[in-house]
Parts: structure tokens; C-alpha cells; sequence
């Protein structure tokens, strides 16, 4: 709190600055500038009378010193002074370069700020700046439902783990009016008395700034209107609004790009945000890293690096759990089952509609569900992780192929794996976020959905031990994945701490203790179920005071990450083995190091065999002329995915043989 706080000080206190000499008057009315009283504009030690042309000046107004000489922005340089201008109620900051702005009122125009060819920029007494500060003046983001229900109060550096608080606990009042005390007392910390364009701001060919606050180094480019609103920004992540861009009601985050006549309304940004091409965003949380453009969105709860980018989708009254992509044509939640317009869509991350596809709510879907083409008619709860889901056209009906993407499109799994964490530019990485498509949330699933494979099979073909193809297949790959998942936690934490068997492993991590039930994905951040409880039960006590206290709770979950993903791992090998934790033995473990080697090839195998049919395929062949032409236009197929999958697996395998050859395990006795 205390960064954003700083944004908003200034750089001399009132009392510094003195009246005009009579000579500095004499010559500011020489230069084309007047005043309705000369008493009420007062200079900083350092004004240089010869920087103020043609301005006019109502109202108590403050000038700082002029020491630089010229200001730049993209090409573009100004010499430091005031030209053209109409001041009201302003302080003025050092080495300001302003020039035709028609209009100001009730403004801080901080050190190092340039302003050209701006209409106006005004704020009223008590203006909020997009912020909730009590009952009278709030400023809710209505998430998830149209109906209301599942209201946001943020805060500027709200996390989107902490807008999940919000949306998903509503049934607790005694949180919930926590949390509204909380944001009003931080609200009014934060929000200074008039608004202010902090230092080495730009603002150039803007039509109206109303009731906003500008983050330092920000830069305001031809953007149409900015209402009520908070952009943070600094030296290392810059905001940016760009041409014909309209911000009402929103709290942008750092590093965001607003551009290209994208809207908000009702909107709180995260981290590196961009939002572009007419892209139209009102009431909805949008998490790190997320890249929008063209498409309309409404009411939404969405996690970080969720990708929207066609100008004929449609996302509404859904929570996503991040690493989303929505296709051209893809509607989501745009039809109602109930009276009135009160749905809800819940989809866990990794979540991909495909080209037009249609939704109803209230349906529900597992991490990584790829839905393919189709206008949908019935609800879902889809409770298979890595699926696909398919219209049958014969019955009209929906398919789901569980572990679709691991039979038949490893190479995004393994894609995905690496390019979110590539594609995480953060600097203010106010929030733990996993990366991994393979974490303890998607783990729970897939033993969830192997529960479920198991009970249809019972329920189909009765007690024998036959299975279907199709889910013997999915079964075994998932189980494939959780042995993977467990390999590539656990054995580079042995090699890291020197463990060298699997009794030294259980000493190190203690499996057997905080077993935190089930893994939710909180925002972007992956915490046991319990753990989160305790979170809210904390929040709900004495200790915890304000945001930063909340924030504290989380960092330390977030430490304890890493442990908490391998004591899961452990468990997880029991669960495949369908023991106890604590019945676990050396031979379990070493039966687990035998089968890592051949999921290694196998995972490697099936990642570029995947990506080998966009190369072999007869129609994706039949427009290239040669191997040459192809090679030329696709490149090659060991590309930067395939390499690095191949490398990490193989380098997984020969770990777990050489530890596989450290055990002695003695045979199990025959009789």
C-alpha cells in the first residue's frame, strides 16, 4: 500500500511557494497571460517568468521552478514552461511542459509531466477516482452474475486471488463486511484530496481526463475519455492508454495497455494487462498477464493469462480460471435457463471454447476442457480434466473424450507448460501464480475423473475386469500424467537436498501432516482448501487489520508452495498405489523410479508425434509445392517446445535410473 501511496504525494509543500514581484506580473500580462487575481498565483524559488505564454489563470494557482530545459515523448520535443493553457485550482510541479490544454481544474500536476493538445482535465470536490471509500460513494464490479450477488469492492493493486474472495464466499457475511471495512479504510488511505498527474507523466491529444488519477511515467495518447478512474503506472511498468480508448469507473494496473478504442467500465486490471482493437470489458476482473482484444466481455471473474482476441467472441457471466483461450465465434453464457438474467458459468483454468461455440448456463467445467464447435442446448458439468468435448451430430447429443489432450495433443500441454511462465512479464508480481498445467488443483482432477472412469465401467460391463478401449486408454494416461507430475516434483527436489532414497524423502518433507484436503485454484494461486479456510477464518479476526495483512497471509502459502507440492506428490503416489500414505514402502518407491524412463519416451514420443501431424497431413501438405517450401513457411518441426520437452524428459529419466540403482529392494517371496 505504501508504494501506491507514494504516487501521490507531492513535491513541495504549499507554504513554499511566494507571490509574483510586480515586475514577474507586469511581463506575464506582457506575454499574453491573464488572471483573475495575480495575488492567488504563487511560484516556487526557481520559476522562470520567461517559460509562461498566453495561460490564463482563476483560483489559487501554484507554479514550480523550471531547471530542465526540454521534455521528450516518442519523437516528440517541448521546451519546459507553460503555453496556451487555462489553470484552475492547480498546483504545478517542476519542469512541466504544458501546452494548449483548454482546460484544468482541481488538478496536482506533478514534476516532469507533458501535456499537449488536451481538452480538458478536471476533477470535482470528493471525487472517488474509481474507488469505493464508504457507503455513500461505491463503486462495486458486479462479477460472475448479472444479477448482482457476487460483488467486488476493489482496491487499486487488488490481486485477483483476492477479488476470488469476494466472488466465491458469499454466503459468509461476517468475511464479506470485513473485507468492505478493509477496502474503505485502504480506499481512504490511498486516495489523495484532489487528483493528480503524477511525475514524468505524458498526456498528449486527449479529449477529457475527469476525476482520474495518473501513475507516474504513464502515458496518455489520444485516448477519448477517462472517468473516475486510478492508472497505476511507474518507471519499470509503464500504462499505457492509447487512441480513442475510453476508461470509466476502472482501476488499471501496472504495465497495462489499453489501446486501439478498447472500453472499460466497471473494471479492475491486474499486471500487465492489454486490452485493444475496440475491445469492450464493463464490470469484470481481469487478472495478470491477460491479452483482449476485439470482443466483448461482461460480469466475469477472469484469472490470470486469459487470451481473448477475435472481434466476434463473447464472454459473459462466467468466472475462467486463467490460461483460457475463447475463439471467433465463441459465446459464452449468452443464454439464460432461468427467468431472469441470473446464470453463471464456472470454468476451472486452461479453459478453450472453440470456433462458435455456444453455452448454457449454469454449467460447470474442469481444468484444460477444449469444447469444439457447436451451439450446445443442454447444461454441463464436465468433471474431466484435459477432456474434449464434441457434438455428436447423429443424436444431436455431447461427447466428452477424457484425457483428450494428453492422447492426442501432448504438444500443448507441453506448450503450455512453458509459455506461460515465458509470457509472465511482471514486475510487480504482487501474486504467486502456477504456471504448470500439471499442479495439485489439475492432480486432484484427474484422480477425481479416474474415480469417476471406474464407477461408468462398473456401472456398464458389471464386476469383470474388462475395460472399453477408449477408457482404458484415458485411464492409463492419466495415471501416466500423475506419475509424471509426482517425478518431476519430487526427483530434483532429492538431487537439490541430497536425499538419496525414499525413507530420507519422508523424513525431509513429512507427507503425513497437513494434508489440506482438496486444491482450489484461488485466483491464479493454487492452495489446499484448508489452508484457504484458515485464511478466512484469519481475515475474520483481530490480527488481520488491512489488505497488506490479507496479502501477508498469502505470500506465506505461497513459501511453503513447493513443500506443500511435494508432500502432494508423495500422496499422490499412494493414491496410484491405493495405500494409505503411511503404507507406502521403499518398494512402492522404487517401482515408481522403474516406470519413470519409459513415461519420459513416452510423454517426449507423444509431444512430437502430435505436432508431426500438421507436417504430415495430406491437406496441410497440399498447398506447398516442396519440403523445401514447407520447411521455408512452418519451420522445423524440432522447434523450441519438442527440443526442451525432449531435453526435460530425458534428463528426468536419467535421474530416476540412477537413483532406481541405489535401491536394493528385495524381491517379493514367491510360493
Amino acid at each position: 500500500m505504501e508504494e501506491i501511496v507514494k504516487q501521490w504525494r507531492t513535491e513541495r509543500p504549499a507554504d513554499l511557494y511566494r507571490a509574483l514581484t510586480p515586475e514577474e506580473t507586469a511581463r506575464l500580462e506582457k506575454q499574453g497571460n491573464t488572471a483573475a487575481n495575480w495575488d492567488d498565483v504563487r511560484v516556487a524559488e526557481g520559476f522562470d517568468v520567461g517559460r509562461v505564454y498566453g495561460c490564463c489563470f482563476d483560483g489559487r494557482v501554484l507554479i514550480g521552478a523550471f531547471n530542465k530545459d526540454v521534455l521528450h515523448y516518442n519523437g516528440i520535443s517541448l521546451k519546459t514552461g507553460l503555453h496556451n493553457s487555462r489553470f484552475c485550482n492547480v498546483h504545478i510541479g517542476d519542469d512541466v511542459a504544458i501546452y494548449n490544454l483548454l482546460y484544468s481544474i482541481n488538478q496536482h500536476i506533478s514534476a516532469s509531466v507533458l501535456i499537449l493538445g488536451v481538452n480538458e482535465i478536471s476533477s470535482k470536490d470528493g471525487a472517488a477516482f474509481g474507488m469505493s471509500v464508504d457507503a455513500t460513494r461505491r463503486y462495486p464490479i458486479e462479477v460472475v452474475n448479472e444479477n448482482g450477488g457476487r460483488t467486488v469492492l476493489p482496491y487499486p493493486g487488488m490481486t485477483c486471488a483476492e477479488a476470488y474472495l469476494w466472488a466465491k464466499f458469499r454466503g459468509d457475511e461476517e468475511l464479506l463486511a470485513k473485507l468492505t471495512e478493509m477496502t474503505y479504510a485502504a480506499n481512504r488511505s490511498i486516495r489523495p484530496k484532489a487528483a493528480i498527474i503524477a511525475c514524468n507523466a505524458v498526456i498528449i491529444n486527449t479529449k477529457a481526463v475527469r476525476d482520474t488519477l495518473i501513475g507516474p511515467y504513464a502515458v496518455i495518447d489520444g485516448a477519448e475519455l477517462l472517468h473516475n478512474s486510478t492508472v497505476l503506472s511507474d518507471a519499470n511498468e509503464t500504462a499505457f492508454i492509447g487512441p480513442a480508448t475510453q476508461i470509466r469507473d476502472s482501476i488499471i494496473g501496472y504495465g497495462n495497455r489499453i489501446d486501439s478504442a478498447a472500453q472499460t467500465s466497471s473494471v479492475m486490471t491486474g499486471t500487465a494487462v492489454s486490452l485493444s482493437k475496440a475491445a469492450r470489458v464493463e464490470h469484470s476482473v481481469v487478472g495478470d498477464c491477460a491479452q483482449i482484444a476485439c470482443c466483448e466481455i461482461a460480469n466475469c471473474l477472469i484469472m490470470p493469462m486469459h487470451a481473448q482476441h477475435h472481434n466476434n467472441s463473447f464472454l459473459i457471466a462466467a468466472a475462467l480460471g486463467g490460461q483460457s483461450n475463447v475463439a471467433a465465434g465463441a459465446t459464452v453464457g449468452s443464454n439464460h435457463n432461468s427467468r431472469v438474467n441470473d446464470g453463471e458459468i464456472w470454468a476451472k483454468r486452461g479453459f478453450w471454447p472453440g470456433l462458435c461455440v455456444s453455452l448454457r448456463h449454469n454449467s460447470r467445467f474442469a481444468s484444460f476442457t477444449m469444447i469444439a464447435k457447436g451451439a450446445y442446448q443442454t447444461e454441463f458439468d464436465v468433471k474431466l480434466p484435459f477432456s474434449l468435448v464434441a457434438m455428436d451430430e447423429k443424436n444431436g447429443s455431447a461427447t466428452v473424450f477424457p484425457a483428450f489432450w494428453f492422447t492426442h495433443n501432448m504438444y500443448a500441454v507441453m506448450r503450455s507448460a512453458q509459455k506461460f511462465a515465458l509470457r509472465d512479464r511482471r514486475v510487480h508480481r504482487n501474486q504467486f501464480i502456477e504456471h504448470d498445467p500439471l499442479a495439485p488443483d489439475t492432480v486432484d482432477e484427474i484422480f477425481e475423473a479416474l474415480s469417476l472412469i471406474e464407477r461408468r465401467e462398473a456401472d456398464t460391463i458389471g464386476n469383470n475386469n474388462l475395460r472399453s478401449t477408449p477408457s482404458k486408454r484415458a485411464e492409463e494416461t492419466y495415471r501416466m500424467m500423475v506419475r509424471h507430475y509426482c517425478a518431476k516434483n519430487i526427483l530434483p527436489y532429492m538431487k537439490e537436498n541430497g536425499l538419496k532414497n525414499f525413507k530420507e524423502l519422508i523424513t525431509s518433507v513429512n507427507p503425513f501432516d497437513d494434508d489440506g484436503g482438496k486444491w482450489i485454484d484461488c485466483g491464479g494461486t493454487i492452495i489446499a482448501e484448508r489452508f484457504l479456510k484458515n485464511i478466512v477464518n484469519a481475515i475474520k479476526g483481530d490480527g488481520v487489520k488491512t489488505w497488506d495483512d490479507v496479502r501477508a497471509l498469502f505470500d506465506a502459502r505461497a513459501a511453503a508452495y513447493k513443500i506443500e507440492k511435494i508432500k502432494h506428490a508423495v500422496r499422490s503416489i499412494a493414491k496410484l498405489e491405493n495405500v494409505s500414505t503411511n503404507e507406502l514402502t521403499e518398494k512402492h518407491f522404487a517401482d515408481f523410479l522403474g516406470s519413470v524412463p519409459t513415461d519420459c519416451a513416452k510423454i517426449a514420443a507423444l509431444t512430437a508425434r502430435s505436432r508431426s501431424k500438421d507436417y504430415e497431413n495430406p491437406f496441410r501438405r497440399a498447398t506447398y509445392e516442396s519440403t523445401e517450401e514447407t520447411a521455408s513457411v512452418l519451420g522445423p518441426i524440432e522447434d523450441a517446445v519438442i527440443t526442451k520437452t525432449a531435453a526435460e524428459t530425458s534428463a528426468l529419466a536419467a535421474l530416476a535410473t540412477a537413483m532406481k540403482n541405489e535401491y536394493s529392494v528385495p524381491p517379493t517371496p514367491t510360493t
